[in-house]
């Protein structure tokens, strides 16, 4: 009887089925990670915009609806639109990042905001389905 060294094909067998169990767990996992990141920059930036906002309004007494009037720098991966009914009154944004299309954050301040409190950050899905609404 020979001291063989090494895995048999039962043991290898065995290793791989246990790593194919542990992937098919962990990658929908890090995909909700990935997507709860995306989100929380999404409200960051919206939070960080009504700052800027609320500064450009308290020099010049209306909301800016271009990004490069305000003291704001954001991310290159976040997409915003911002608008407004009444530039003195309020406005709207609308955050989308470049890696989660189908995720967008809402946010709207003063007189735009119609439906969520004031300042309220909603993320919703593209989709259809309602994320959190919070007010960092």
């Amino acid at each position: 009887m020979r001291n063989a060294r090494g895995f048999t094909f039962a043991e290898i067998l065995v290793a791989m089925a246990v790593f194919g169990v542990l992937t098919a767990v962990a990658v929908p996992r890090f995909r909700s990670f990935k997507e709860r990141a995306y989100l929380a920059t999404l409200r960051t930036e919206l939070g960080s915009l009504r700052v800027a906002e609320e500064a450009f309004w308290s020099e010049n007494m209306a909301y800016a609806t271009d990004t490069t009037q305000l003291d704001w720098n954001g991310s290159s991966r976040v997409q915003l639109a911002i608008s407004s009914g009444d530039l003195t009154g309020g406005f709207t944004a609308v955050a989308t990042h470049l890696l989660a299309p189908a995720m967008q954050c809402t946010t709207a301040v003063g007189k735009d905001a119609t439906t969520t409190a004031s300042g309220e950050i909603v993320c919703t899905s593209l989709a259809g389905s309602t994320g959190s609404g919070v007010t960092p």
